[in-house]
């Protein structure tokens, strides 16, 4: 206990005041009178009620003094201590990942944590600081005292289907929870008293409202070619403590072509191979075990390589393949036998390039010959050439040039009007032809090197009809050019436009979906990330300080009793009024 404000108890003055007010009330003698048939109907009327006059004199000097009483206790501010009390600052952390569309009570985890932070906040007296945590940590309000505008970001704020991090969110919190009459509220599903490692500097709440969660999840889901058919394997982990049983679906682009019925026991995986599927551009798979949790219900898998590998044939210069590898593209070193047709580009020279006669995107180098120009003049470029973004030819010393001739080719660059680079299209194959040596030029020390061969091989691998897997609103560079492209999802529903500059922003829900400019189609796939998958079972709990602010005194936070005495003395106000009225009335 505690008091705040000691110097309001010389209000007992007024207390004192109020009983010797009573020691001079009116004083009354005894007389003789000639009936006392008045003072018989007195005392009728006293032994109706005979408890209540008895005590009437007694008891409004009781119920004044009691109200006085409860008044100057009431601004004395009298107090408790409790670390975990109502805080001035309260700083809530709320989960925004995809975990938290797991149903509670009929309703997600996610509503049912909101309809908790709006009874927290119509509580505090305080201010309030909101963030939502995903991938990223979004301040919502910060350090508002409005009721309305808080509760208006919270309404706002939606599931972001990422995994969250909270972690930097705890770090942010507590930074913005300075001093100690701050808490911070954490809303999630997963927190764990030992995901605390590091020392607080704020009292922390942890609110996890999943208890025994019912969840079978799809873990897995992969399909190939293998020879002139198509396998695959779906893996399927029954994460509750009971038996579930369901049945698995496969689909292709346009109907079901295989279901099977399960039954998983408690904790265990099972693995469903699948086998003599028909072709198709992408496969989904779809689990139904009637669990809490929908998100982690289905999975695609795309027929395409999003990052097509380099297949270098004859010699080339390492500068290149050290180049590409930078760039984080898997490089394989072949025999010209090895080669066929397919999604790999080929790094290789004219000479070999004609001996192969492939199907494939290529990169074409000169070879070593005694056969070079050289170059007297400048190097040209062409205007604002996707293949030469943020490269900087001019500056770039070349010493000797070739002259390779391939028709139907778009020179970017030349010097001494021979072509230096070029690009296009042979046979519906793309092409870029390099017609320098790198030993006999200072390109590979210049920083846009690396840069030309990126361009370059976003370039040669644009035919390919998968752009990668994306994780929710993930956003990336894409290898797609052109003035528009209308992103749709395989039900046919249009998402939202991309004009084909910048860094591409995945959709928020996962799936697969098709970036389509005119009779050209591209695949790309939403998925969520594998720590979604896993619902665990948690339990609330507290946790105090364990590291003390710098420049502050440690103090518990102190719950004011006064609002009770308050009310007390309202009570008896009404009280005390009530007995007055049926004192008069006699």
């Amino acid at each position: 206990m505690g008091i705040g404000n000691p110097i309001f108890f010389l209000f007992s003055f007024f207390i004192a005041a109020v009983i010797l007010m009573y020691f001079f009330r009116k004083q009354y003698r005894d007389q003789v009178v000639p009936s006392n048939l008045l003072w018989e109907e007195v005392m009728k009327e006293r032994q109706a009620s005979p408890w209540f006059h008895r005590l009437q004199k007694n008891l409004l000097l009781l119920l004044q003094v009691l109200i006085l009483i409860f008044l100057m206790i009431a601004l004395v501010k009298p107090y408790t201590f409790n670390e975990m009390a109502q805080k001035d600052h309260l700083v809530i952390l709320l989960d925004t990942s995809a975990s938290m569309n797991a149903v509670v009570n009929n309703r997600s985890h996610f509503e049912e944590a909101k309809e908790d932070i709006e009874s927290l906040i119509e509580g505090s007296d305080g201010k309030v600081t909101l963030l939502g945590v995903g991938k990223s940590v979004t301040t919502i309000v910060s350090e508002e005292t409005n009721d309305r505008v808080v509760l208006n970001g919270l309404k706002n704020l939606s599931l972001s289907n990422d995994n969250e991090d909270m972690k930097k969110a705890i770090h942010l919190g507590e930074a913005l929870a300075i001093g100690s009459e701050s808490i911070i509220h954490i809303f999630s599903d997963s927190m764990e008293k030992e995901d605390f490692t590091e020392e607080l500097t704020s009292p922390i709440q942890v609110h996890n409202l999943l208890t025994n969660p019912v969840n079978v999840s799809l873990t897995s889901f992969g399909v190939e070619r293998q020879g002139s058919s198509y396998k695959g394997v779906a893996v399927i982990e029954n994460q509750s403590d009971v038996s579930r049983r369901g049945h698995l679906s496969i689909f292709d682009e346009k109907k079901e072509i295989f279901s099977v019925e399960l039954t998983l026991d408690s904790g265990k995986e099972t693995v469903v191979p699948l086998s003599d599927l028909s072709h198709s551009p992408f496969y989904k798979a779809v689990i139904d075990f009637n669990d809490d949790y929908m998100e982690d219900n289905s999975l695609s898998s795309i027929q395409a390589a999003s990052k097509p590998a380099i297949h270098v044939i004859g010699e080339i210069n390492p500068f290149l393949l050290k180049g590409f590898q930078s760039i984080g593209v898997d490089v394989k070193t072949i025999e010209e036998d090895q080669k066929k047709s397919g999604d790999e580009i080929i790094l290789t020279t004219k000479e070999k390039f004609q001996q192969l006669s492939v199907e494939s995107p290529a990169m074409i180098v000169p070879t070593r010959s005694k056969e070079s120009t050289p170059l007297k003049h400048g190097i040209k470029t062409a205007n604002e050439d996707p293949l030469l973004k943020h490269v900087d030819l001019e500056k770039v010393y070349v010493e000797k040039v070739h002259s390779i001739q391939i028709k139907n080719l778009q020179s970017v660059a030349t010097g001494d009007s021979i072509p230096l680079i070029q690009k296009g299209e042979v046979n519906g194959q793309k092409l870029v032809l390099l017609n320098l040596h790198l030993n006999e030029s200072d390109f590979p020390l210049h920083p846009g090197f690396p840069i030309f061969l990126y361009n370059s091989y976003q370039f040669l691998s644009e035919n390919h009809g998968f752009l990668g897997y994306y994780q929710p609103e993930e956003e990336r560079t894409l290898p797609l050019s052109g003035v528009k492209w209308d992103i749709y999802s395989t039900e046919g529903e249009f998402v939202k436009e991309w004009n084909g500059e910048g860094v591409f922003k995945a959709p928020e829900a996962p799936g697969v979906y098709q970036a389509i400019r005119g009779s050209e189609t591209k695949y790309f796939c939403v998925v969520l990330d594998d720590r979604e998958k896993q619902l665990s079972e948690g339990s609330s709990f507290s946790l105090a300080p364990t590291k003390e602010m710098k420049n502050e005194e440690p103090k518990s936070i102190p719950q004011t009793l006064s609002v009770w005495f308050l009310i007390l003395a309202i009570l008896l106000l009404f009280f005390e009024w009530e007995v007055y009225r049926r004192g008069n009335r006699i």
